[in-house]
């Protein structure tokens, strides 16, 4: 068994740009199989950290906000880098190949570092090394993330088929997604085994004689990153790159790079749409929070997460699948605007309606599987208009630089994660989250020491933490849904220019080879 893994992850092509057609069935399943192993290990990072950070570590909320900007800082730097140096990747397993070897079991090893039970060690401490365990996952995860998404315009020059491909890659990330709901069975099923190794923490409305939280984090993110970590790496081993590279002396470096991206403006608003509408993902970071401590009163998040964030999931899925169809019927653009300003209405209706009662809950999953489809369409369009931006310089100035363009992309999705986590910690800091549930933790495990269970009515006891996480999960999303459209209104390539731009560009690739 072990020799039969060792074969899967070290097999390669020797020629990693051999011409020989589009990519197979083969190929694009191997693909997906990396996205949705690359996506496990970043909805924990992008959704269970915070959690993490702010109730088992117990590092204040304030202090967890400067940590996310500080990290983003870097990654702004970090992202055009490394984006230039993939682009100037020439080897014989092509240019974005070579990363998907090297870098996912690195950063599977690093995610288990980031979870390490530091409870009991000086704030200052466990600041620091959540600094550095943070800055060097973000340094490593976007050496594999622009390869990872920058290979997707390389593996076929047909549109329609790179847009499948970008439409199927964006389900399976969000099916990624779905482990953060499958988390916190697997994390309280590891969690209330007593290994005599960790304290007894307890749980709120809880009858459990052992449970403790920082051990099952521990256990469950172990065994999903070295999963997510064997799965990212095995499209280096099947896929291959058939856009023909540019000749080294060709490669552009930082300067120029940084000044191809701002005079690409489809790129730049397609960019700044994702920026503007980052606040739509703070529903699923905060919604861990609502589920865990308003309805769930401190205790099982699970089956709240899967009864609201399942409906939500579903509807996204359906709408990534149905994309590429809508896409084709009306046009990018338009369906992108229509779908961003309807997308609003759903989080609106339920900070109105409330949550308190089973009609009220039901219609909150109803609205969140809007929301879901809604969003899964601007998602997917997204990415395909910045691969479509690649194409549209690559005609207009003759160099083709996925590496740097599909750092846009990892930019913008480590910046949403940033920005989320700085506004949800700020709204928190000003309800007092971190002094309340560091008390509240203590209750629970005084409780659970003494074997007595620990009763917990949280949104009555604490209105004002409830309202602010009613808002976070309603109102703020909603703001992003409109922001987000208004970029794209001057977006101004159509599907027929994009048509034509392929046509031009297939010729000037064949006379290239000639």
């Amino acid at each position: 068994m072990l020799n039969g893994l060792k074969e899967l992850l070290c097999k390669s092509y020797p020629d990693a740009t051999k011409d020989i057609g589009d990519y197979s069935n083969k190929e694009r399943n191997f693909y997906l199989a990396g996205m949705f192993g690359q996506n496990l290990i970043y909805a924990i990072i992008g959704s269970v950290l915070q959690v993490f950070y702010t109730d088992i570590l117990l590092i204040p909320t304030i202090a967890v906000s400067v940590i996310m900007g500080v990290s983003r800082v870097w990654d702004g730097i970090n992202d055009i880098i490394m984006g230039t140096v993939v682009d100037k990747t020439h080897t014989r397993w092509g240019k974005c190949r070579p990363y998907l070897k090297f870098v996912p079991i690195p950063i599977a090893v690093t995610t288990i570092l980031m979870f390490l039970p530091i409870m009991n060690l000086p704030n200052s401490i466990k600041i620091a090394f959540v600094i550095f365990s943070f800055l060097l996952w973000e340094t490593l995860y976007t050496l594999g993330d622009i390869p990872l998404w920058g290979v997707t315009s390389l593996m076929t020059p047909d549109a329609e088929k790179r847009s499948k491909l970008i439409s199927s890659a964006r389900i399976i990330s969000n099916f990624g997604s779905i482990i953060v709901v499958g988390f916190y069975p697997i994390k309280d099923a590891l969690g209330a085994i007593d290994l005599g190794l960790f304290e007894n923490t307890g749980k709120a409305n809880s009858d459990l004689a052992y449970f403790s939280e920082p051990q099952g984090y521990l256990l469950a993110v172990i065994a999903i990153a070295l999963v997510g970590g064997i799965l990212f790496r095995l499209p280096f081993a099947f896929i291959r790159e058939r856009i023909t590279q540019a000749p080294k002396e060709k490669d552009t470096g930082l300067k120029e790079n940084l000044k191809l991206m701002w005079e690409n403006k489809l790129f730049l608003r397609a960019l700044a749409s994702n920026i503007l509408g980052c606040t739509k993902t703070i529903l699923l970071s905060a919604g861990i929070y609502f589920c865990k401590w308003v309805l769930g009163n401190g205790g099982s998040e699970t089956e709240w997460l899967i009864k609201l964030g399942g409906p939500f999931l579903v509807g996204m899925i359906i709408a990534m699948n149905k994309s590429t169809a809508f896409a084709k019927k009306f046009g990018k653009r338009k369906v992108y605007l229509i779908s961003s300003y309807l997308n609003a209405i759903p989080y609106i209706l339920i900070f109105f309606v409330g949550y308190q009662g089973t009609a009220k809950l039901v219609f909150m999953g109803v609205m969140l599987f809007i929301g879901g489809f809604l969003t899964g369409l601007t998602t997917v369009y997204n990415t395909t208009m910045i691969a479509d931006s690649v194409d549209y310089m690559e005609h207009k100035v003759g160099k083709r630089n996925d590496g740097v363009f599909f750092s846009g992309l990892n930019f913008t999705s480590k910046l949403t994660a940033a920005i989320t986590a700085i506004v949800t910690n700020l709204v928190f800091s000003l309800v007092n989250y971190t002094d309340t549930i560091n008390t509240l933790t203590e209750n629970i495990a005084a409780a659970s020491a003494k074997g007595q269970d620990y009763a917990l009515d949280f949104a009555s006891t604490y209105p004002e933490i409830t309202s602010a996480m009613l808002i976070l999960i309603t109102i703020i999303p909603a703001a992003g849904c409109v922001l987000q459209a208004l970029p794209i209104h001057k977006y101004s390539l159509d599907e027929k220019q994009h048509a034509k731009i392929l046509e031009e560009l297939e010729e000037i690739r064949a006379n290239h080879v000639k």
